[in-house]
């Protein structure tokens, strides 16, 4: 357990060079952070985001790797078990979204 924390704590440590090298600007953290300029960069120096932040950010800086866990996720539904047929999805789409398929 206490490598988790390590683990964890360097991982905030590298954030500002990750998300330095990363293909996103600034602006694009602050926006989707909700966050503004210099709250921004203040927690950057300081490296005290929320572990609500820390999330996010890796899900922006890593999304190839959120998308094969979600494909991971999806396989395990379906040899589970865990699928809907194609009349009950368009049906829960209809209801959530009031569209018409």
């Amino acid at each position: 357990m206490i490598e988790v924390v390590e683990n964890y704590e360097k991982y905030i440590a590298d954030l500002p060079e990750l998300i330095n090298k990363s293909y996103y600007k600034a602006e694009f953290f602050m926006q989707k952070l909700g966050l503004k300029h210099a709250t921004y960069y203040r927690k950057l120096k300081l490296k005290n985001f929320t572990h609500q932040e820390v999330k996010l950010i890796t899900t922006l800086l890593f999304p190839e790797e959120i998308l094969i866990q979600e494909f991971q996720k999806s396989e395990d539904d379906i040899k589970a078990g865990r699928t809907i047929d194609y009349s009950e999805f368009k049906e829960k789409l209809r209801a959530k979204y009031n569209i018409q398929i």
